[in-house]
């Protein structure tokens, strides 16, 4: 286990989060190098509690941004081939530990990283305190029309179009959010629920793509989908 070299506010920070969740720090990969990297001991733990709690429903007890998704990987690896991100504003949704926003802050972007859960936020924060100036984190709820976030040229987002049942409430999030002539990069793992989003998106008025990240681990490539409004 890697030990960080940590400031007082750092060390604030993560004695908040382990009051509220067991973690453990590592190194990854992030934007072609290595990366301290703090992630949670047991992701499933999360799981078992929102499970065992009467408000399950609730974006704020949703344990799923704990673990380590593939999806995150493929954006990190599909943003090297966007040149336009360098200096260019970015959003994130679903930032979750954070690895897509660290790694368009580590390409030269300014990010704004958000997410429901306020644990996430406090891990994603501590996450991205190597590019701290490059990188905020804040809370969003999709459904909160009266965000004052603001617009942006690239809006990204990996694995949260698992559940058609959220994008009636993501797509009018990215309207929001996106300035004209916008892209949205948006991964996820080839799932049958992700075969209904881009249709879906169609219909609701734009333009998609979408292509493939191998990451070379001997299992299914990443699905990148890239929207614009029509």
């Amino acid at each position: 286990m890697v030990t960080p070299c940590l400031s007082r506010t750092h060390l604030e920070l993560l004695s908040r989060i382990q009051r509220l969740v067991s973690v453990e720090h590592t190194s990854t990969r992030i934007a072609d190098t290595a990366y301290p990297w703090t992630k949670v001991v047991d992701p499933d733990a999360l799981l078992r509690r929102a499970v065992s709690q009467s408000r399950e429903e609730s974006v704020e007890l949703n344990p799923f941004w704990a673990a380590s998704w593939r999806a995150a990987q493929g954006l990190d690896k599909y943003l090297g081939s966007i040149r336009a991100i360098n200096q260019c504003r970015v959003l994130e949704l679903g930032g979750g530990s954070g690895r897509a926003g660290i790694s368009a802050g580590l390409r030269g972007a300014k990010v704004v990283i958000t997410d429901a859960v306020p644990t996430a936020l406090l891990v994603c924060r501590f996450n991205a305190r190597q590019v701290e100036d490059r990188v905020s984190v804040r809370k969003l709820d999709w459904r909160d029309r009266n965000s004052a976030l603001g617009r942006f040229p690239i809006i990204l987002g990996s694995d949260i179009v698992y559940d058609p049942k959220l994008f009636p409430i993501l797509e009018p999030c990215l309207r929001r959010h996106l300035e004209p002539d916008g892209s949205v990069y948006l991964s996820e793992p080839y799932r049958h629920t992700g075969d209904q989003f881009e249709p879906w998106m169609q219909a609701a008025g734009w333009r998609c793509k979408n292509y493939q990240v191998d990451l070379d681990d001997g299992e299914r490539a990443i699905r990148i989908f890239h929207c614009q409004l029509a």
